[in-house]
């Protein structure tokens, strides 16, 4: 896996941005399939970076705010033993959204030095303020 950073994750984003959008908050995360992301919280959407498994930029999707439905965030892996759950839970924290239209999303953010990038989902969750 690449060198993720901060001034890494800012230069992939910002070109991203719309005028005047504001970054809540962002983080690296990956999803099953080997789908990896920069995932960015804005003032107005969730705004998700498409990388290459080399960090280049693969494109971008995002989410309006107002489609989002229910979020929530576990420690750990979901559906492991509880022997593996709190193993896990040192080493991510994933973040599960639906959209009004029904999508799920599942997004894990593991545990990166010199990053707060297990916190990213809780961040989320806390700016959304919406049902699980």
């Amino acid at each position: 896996m690449p060198r993720i950073n901060e001034e890494d994750m800012r230069e992939k984003v910002t070109p991203f941005l719309e005028p005047g959008e504001q970054v809540v908050t962002m983080g690296w995360a990956s999803e099953k399939g080997f789908k990896y992301y920069y995932v960015a919280l804005t003032d107005r959407r969730l705004l998700l970076v498409r990388l290459s498994a080399m960090n280049k930029v693969k494109g971008e999707e995002s989410i309006p705010l107002t489609e989002l439905e229910a979020a929530s965030v576990h420690k750990g892996y979901k559906y492991a033993p509880l022997d593996m759950k709190l193993l896990s839970s040192l080493a991510e924290t994933s973040l599960y959204i639906r959209t009004r239209d029904g999508k799920k999303r599942a997004l894990r953010f593991p545990l990166i030095a010199g990053l707060k990038n297990k916190e990213v989902p809780v961040q989320i969750m806390e700016t959304l303020k919406l049902p699980g």
